[in-house]
Parts: structure tokens; C-alpha cells; sequence
């Protein structure tokens, strides 16, 4: 009897919990800086009128929740978006399973979510597997750092990552590094680079002439000629337990299926850098096949 009612209790609480998301709109986990780039590259304009994804402000990250916005909207889906701030794909995860919230702002690697499908809906794929490849990155004054020249030379670097991106830090975790660094924070990294606390991050090409980024006045850039293949695909998870899965899953796979068909998700990557002809005949220097 007691385990009949504390089944029923946890099944309340957990009933009562999900049913504290407000379903007159739809919440999206983001972080900070990137909501702000995305409202920057945005400069006022209605998502559905957004076709051009060439300026700087186009991250990645700023343009895949362009794509998802965009693809939402195309699929008929009208309720308004309230964000909130959510820096790790595990806590999204988490937070999404519980029903607390409903999209991540940006894709997750397939292998991160996966395993969730009895709690999350998965969409197609907005980047297929080995489409995607990166770069290591230091400050832009760190000659040493960018005169390497073979894989070899990386075992005398520091590299820095999150332990949470567990896609990045499994794929830096294959190569020969003298060590890795972990810290919480992107911005924190861009610092220990800044000051040579550590030498490289893995970090996703620019649109940039010379593939640089810059934040906060510095300025970053790719050891050249040598490049990674991220093997995993980029899909959108959408919780499962709210009031308005079905028809955000349902818009989202309509609206996918349209900018696929138009060809706007691949120049939207080509644009923003990520898929970027500029580094098609440098080294790739990680095995993806064992991720």
C-alpha cells in the first residue's frame, strides 16, 4: 500500500511539474550571447524574410536557430517564443525529457540524444554525418601556436573544451595533445587563449575572409591546413511530454522538409562558414570512425 501510494505521488508531482510550462507559448533553452547575435543578425527583419546568411554575425550556432525559427514558422506553428538561458547540451536534455521546456535552440549531435527517443522527438537531420568540420583555434598573437604545421606538432599544446560538449571533448580526447583543460564557460576558454593559459579550442569555421572570429577586441584564428571531421548528424530535439509536441514536432519536419527542397539549410551552412570550401584540401586529423 505504502509503494502503491508513493507511485501515485511521484506520478502527481511529475504530472504537476510538466503541467507548469506555460503552452501559450513555446520555450526555447539558449544561451545568452547567442540570443543576442541571433536578435543582431535578425536587425529587426521577420524570420521568414531572412535569406541571406553571409554576415559576420552568422555563427553557427546564430544560424542554425535562424533555421529552426524559420522552419517552425514555415510549418504553421504561430505561438509566440519565450527563452531562457541554458548554456549545456545536458541540462537541455534534461530539461526537455522533464518537460520543463520545449526545443533547444540549436541541434544536438544525434549520439547525445538518441538514447532519449521514448522522451524526445527527434527530427530529421539539418546536417548529415561528416558534413560538418572544425578547426583549431588560438589567439591571433600566438605565432607558435599557428606555425604548426603536422598533427604531430600537437603534442606540444594544451587544448581547453567542456567536458559537457561530449562530442568535442571525445574527438580532442583522440588527439595527441600534451593535455586538456576543462572549463564551463565558451567565454572562458576565448580567455585562457587570450592569456596562454591553454593554446587551442575546437571551434567551427567562419565566414570570415581568413576564418577568424573576433570577441571582446580579439581576434581568433585557425591553425591552417589542419581541420576536423565532426562524424556525428545535427538534429533537433523537441520534449515529448508537453501540450504542444505533436504539433511542434509536426511543424518543425514540414518546415525542415521545405528548406531542405529550396536548398536554404545547405547555403545557410555555406554562408555561415561551417560547410566551407575554403579548408576542402587541408589535413583532416582525427579518425571520426571511432567516435
Amino acid at each position: 500500500m505504502t509503494r502503491l501510494l508513493l507511485l501515485c505521488f511521484c506520478m502527481l508531482w511529475h504530472s504537476a511539474s510538466i503541467a507548469e510550462i506555460d503552452n501559450s507559448t513555446i520555450t526555447i533553452a539558449i544561451q545568452d550571447d547567442i540570443k543576442q547575435q541571433y536578435f543582431e543578425f535578425l536587425d529587426n527583419r521577420h524570420i521568414l524574410d531572412v535569406n541571406d546568411y553571409s554576415s559576420l554575425k552568422a555563427s553557427r550556432d546564430v544560424v542554425e536557430h535562424a533555421l529552426l525559427v524559420k522552419a517552425i514558422r514555415l510549418g504553421g506553428f504561430k505561438l509566440p517564443i519565450n527563452y531562457i538561458q541554458v548554456d549545456h547540451p545536458p541540462r537541455r536534455i534534461k530539461l526537455m525529457k522533464q518537460g520543463a521546456i520545449h526545443l533547444s535552440a540549436t541541434p544536438l549531435w544525434l549520439n547525445e540524444i538518441k538514447q532519449f527517443e521514448h522522451k524526445l522527438h527527434i527530427s530529421s537531420a539539418v546536417l548529415e554525418a561528416g558534413r560538418a568540420e572544425a578547426g583549431l583555434y588560438t589567439h591571433s598573437d600566438n605565432v607558435d601556436v599557428l606555425s604548426v604545421k603536422q598533427p604531430a606538432e600537437l603534442v606540444k599544446l594544451i587544448a581547453v573544451s567542456n567536458q559537457n560538449w561530449q562530442h568535442d571533448w571525445k574527438i580532442l580526447k583522440q588527439l595527441n595533445f600534451n593535455g586538456m583543460y576543462h572549463t564551463g564557460k565558451y567565454t572562458t576558454m576565448l580567455d585562457m587563449l587570450y592569456k596562454r593559459r591553454a593554446d587551442v579550442m575546437l571551434g567551427p569555421f567562419h565566414n570570415s575572409d581568413d576564418l577568424s572570429f573576433k570577441h571582446n577586441g580579439q581576434t581568433y584564428l585557425p591553425i591552417k591546413n589542419l581541420k576536423i571531421i565532426m562524424p556525428d548528424s545535427r538534429h533537433f530535439p523537441v520534449a515529448r511530454f508537453t501540450a504542444q509536441s505533436q504539433p511542434l514536432i509536426k511543424a518543425l519536419q514540414k518546415g525542415l522538409s521545405i528548406l531542405k527542397e529550396t536548398g536554404e539549410i545547405e547555403k545557410a551552412y555555406r554562408q555561415s562558414g561551417y560547410v566551407n570550401d575554403k579548408v576542402s584540401s587541408w589535413q583532416i586529423i582525427n579518425a571520426p570512425a571511432k567516435l
